[in-house]
């Protein structure tokens, strides 16, 4: 059996290209996706990263998770991408 790995990759510049703080403009960057799928079906495990809407309120993780993380998972879900974890 293959040895797995953890793999863990920012979203915004890394996965998707944001300008700033305007994550409904987000453009997918392709190559980051095709790399992540393969991954993801040779059966490593995917983490991804994201402090969307930090800074809006201030740090306060509840604000962000309420205000960001479904718009997220809808737009992680639009690109086809495939993880096992967002944080």
């Amino acid at each position: 059996m293959k040895k797995k790995y953890v793999f863990c990759f920012d979203l915004d510049n890394i996965i998707y290209k944001t300008n700033v703080r305007n994550y409904k403009n987000s453009i997918p960057n392709k190559k980051a996706i095709k790399l992540i799928d393969h991954l993801f079906q040779s059966g490593h495990i995917i983490i991804i990263f994201t402090a969307r809407y930090m800074g809006r309120y201030n740090d306060n993780l509840n604000f962000a998770k309420k205000k960001g993380c479904k718009f997220t998972i809808k737009q992680l879900n639009k690109w086809v991408l495939k993880y096992n974890k967002l944080i």
